[in-house]
């Protein structure tokens, strides 16, 4: 990852950019956010909506392996 950011970001767009995608990604996962993560997510809406059309579009299996080292 790169620190020095993206041309013309501060680090707190940045900051802001990645905690909403991981946020998004825990939601897809079914992860139950809490009441200030999905505050946070409203807050930054346009943000929001960037980061759900890079979002990946396959469904993530939950609780299935696909190696399990047999």
């Amino acid at each position: 990852m790169n620190r020095e950011g993206a041309p013309g970001k501060s680090p707190e767009e940045m900051y802001i950019q990645q905690k909403v995608r991981v946020l998004l990604m825990l939601r897809k996962m079914g992860s139950n956010l809490t009441a200030s993560e999905e505050e946070f997510l409203r807050t930054y809406a346009g943000v929001v909506n960037s980061q759900l059309s890079q979002l990946p579009q396959h469904s993530i299996d939950q609780g299935e392996s696909i190696d399990q080292g047999e």
